[in-house]
């Protein structure tokens, strides 16, 4: 075990001499940071994301169907845990790629990855092997959100935080919003290869996009970071700690819902089309709320308020989840509908607080803070096997609840950031 030899604060940076290394470290004070803002980029990014929001979208409703063929209800958890443990071990590695061939070059690969992938899986029905090149097409896609989170911060402005997250979130989820509708139609008429046939098409047209778009941004980097000391980064900053322990909460909630909403709605004898319809309402709060929540974050309140009431918000309607019973198509469009309006804010706000803390080159901090996805997606698969082989799948929304409930008080021990108002700008 090692321990800093000295500990030096000099205006807003801590130098840590550890083992011979000075390591520099951010406090989480209002710092102005070097970043250059370019609006072209920015809506370049903004574009492939909401090309490839529609394309998560459209497979990921419907993944847990997948894999429940396979091996029934209560083992998919397995795909999860095998599927993002690997994300989360790839993530450490991602900074080492970027560094080694750039930014622009590490989206290329992953994006053929996961064109290859849909090939092969458009010439497969489901089987074991399927599910393998599944589980490498969830690993790749997540790797190029996390890629893709990297260029849009590089050309970014800390103090358009908010409006940029959120305008960024808003053309994302518009992307989401017909997708599920629409794949549940296509899951019905063409099956799940026909499913991946539109993947292959979606995908390829990013690639062309991404090709031509970021030729110029392959910047690779020179700095050379190990995880020991991005873990002291985020030790010595205690607030990224806490919005990393909120951004699990988030993501714990995502893949118990992504996973077991649909299944316990299949359940109630829902049809695919009623899901769909069901699903397309449940995510309209994505694109009313997330953009004016940046504004209003970065121009009047700062994060932390909005952060709490939305948490409170998610935490009441996911509670009520488990007590519903009824095929009621209207009444559990209703109850998700205000599940989306809590975590939509915990979206914008989340990536909001984050970005303000951070510049374009601290790569491993946000490869790093990605982990949250993974490792909710790890303990979500395990702590809801154990679950359900005891109680029925109504219990998972009340763990979910609880997961909720617990960062409401990790929210209030933020320090809130200063909105344009609050520093007279």
């Amino acid at each position: 075990m090692h321990f800093p030899l000295a500990t030096v604060f000099i205006q807003d940076h801590i130098f840590v001499l550890w083992n011979n290394n000075v390591i520099v470290i951010k406090e989480n004070k209002h710092i102005v940071h070097n970043e250059h803002f370019d609006r072209k980029k920015v809506w370049l990014v903004m574009f492939v994301a909401f090309i490839l929001g529609f394309l998560d979208a459209f497979l990921i409703y419907i993944l847990s169907s997948y894999f429940s063929e396979l091996t029934g209800v209560g083992n998919i958890g397995l795909f999860y845990f095998v599927a993002y443990s690997g994300v989360f071990f790839s993530l450490f590695y991602l900074q080492p790629l970027i560094r080694a061939i750039g930014k622009a070059r590490s989206l290329y690969l992953f994006l053929g990855i996961t064109i290859l992938a849909s090939v092969f899986l458009t010439r497969m029905e489901i089987s074991w092997l399927a599910a393998m090149l599944v589980l490498v097409f969830i690993i790749t896609t997540n790797l190029i959100w996390v890629v893709l989170d990297i260029l849009l911060e590089g050309f970014s402005k800390d103090r358009m935080s908010g409006r940029i997250r959120g305008l960024h979130l808003t053309i994302l989820n518009a992307g989401l919003l017909a997708a599920p509708f629409l794949s549940t139609v296509a899951l019905e008429r063409f099956h799940f290869e026909g499913i991946f046939f539109l993947l292959v098409i979606g995908y390829i047209f990013v690639f062309l996009v991404v090709l031509i778009g970021f030729r110029n941004d392959n910047a690779v980097y020179q700095q050379k970071l190990s995880l020991r000391h991005t873990i002291h980064k985020m030790f010595y900053q205690k607030n990224l700690l806490r919005i990393y322990a909120i951004s699990f909460a988030l993501e714990f909630f995502y893949v118990m819902m992504i996973v077991y909403m649909p299944l316990y709605l299949r359940s109630l004898q829902f049809s695919w089309q009623d899901i769909g319809i069901i699903f397309t309402i449940m995510l309209i709060p994505f694109v009313l709320l997330q953009y004016p929540l940046g504004i209003l974050a970065d121009k009047r309140m700062g994060e932390k308020e909005l952060l709490v009431s939305s948490i409170a918000i998610v935490f009441g309607s996911t509670f009520v989840l488990g007590f519903l019973g009824a095929q009621d198509l209207w009444l559990w469009a209703a109850v998700l509908f205000t599940t989306r309006i809590g975590v939509a804010g915990i979206e914008i706000l989340r990536d909001s607080y984050f970005y303000k803390q951070i510049d374009g080159e601290d790569l491993d901090v946000i490869a790093f803070f990605r982990t949250a996805r993974p490792v909710a997606n790890i303990i979500g698969a395990v702590l809801s096997a154990g679950l359900l082989f005891f109680f029925p799948l109504t219990s998972i929304f009340f763990m979910v609840a609880g997961v909720v409930f617990l960062s409401l008080f990790v929210a209030l021990s933020l320090r809130d950031t200063r909105s344009e108002r609050e520093l007279g700008i």
